[in-house]
């Protein structure tokens, strides 16, 4: 009876700190919170969450998505390469979105270390993850 009784005040108490916080779920309105609008299509879509690390020197190569990338830099300093855009420098904490189907490249800023980044790609269903594409966004030399 005694442990029951110990069961029941520990569930009492844990609701309470979980109405307290919005709920598990909840999004705490923090300025390190950043959302991005993403435009409904006629198809249907996926979303992919994966991590990725990145060396000095290594680049994640020209490429497309047939849909949305939004990456949070979760390390390090970022360099983002947008075809017709400049270059955006990304640092940790920060995040950049990729409209659908624009080339991009991009890579750990030179003498910055390496990268990790939390990607979310949002693509219609049933396509490749990324695309390669053949355009030369990184300035040769730099």
């Amino acid at each position: 009876m005694k442990t029951l009784l110990i069961a029941g005040f520990a569930v009492l108490a844990s609701t309470a700190a979980f109405a307290q916080s919005g709920g598990q779920m909840a999004v705490p309105n923090t300025p390190d919170k950043q959302i991005y609008d993403v435009p409904p299509g006629s198809k249907d879509v996926e979303v992919i969450i994966q991590t990725r690390s990145l060396q000095q020197g290594e680049t994640v190569t020209p490429h497309i998505h047939n849909g949305v990338e939004m990456t949070e830099v979760v390390e390090g300093t970022f360099e983002l390469y947008v075809k017709g855009q400049p270059v955006k420098i990304i640092h940790a904490g920060e995040s950049f979105l990729v409209p659908r189907e624009l080339p991009h490249d991009a890579r750990p800023a030179p003498g910055t270390g390496p990268v990790k980044l939390a990607v979310t790609l949002v693509i219609d269903k049933g396509t490749a993850p990324r695309t390669p594409v053949k355009d030369v966004l990184i300035p040769a030399g730099k």
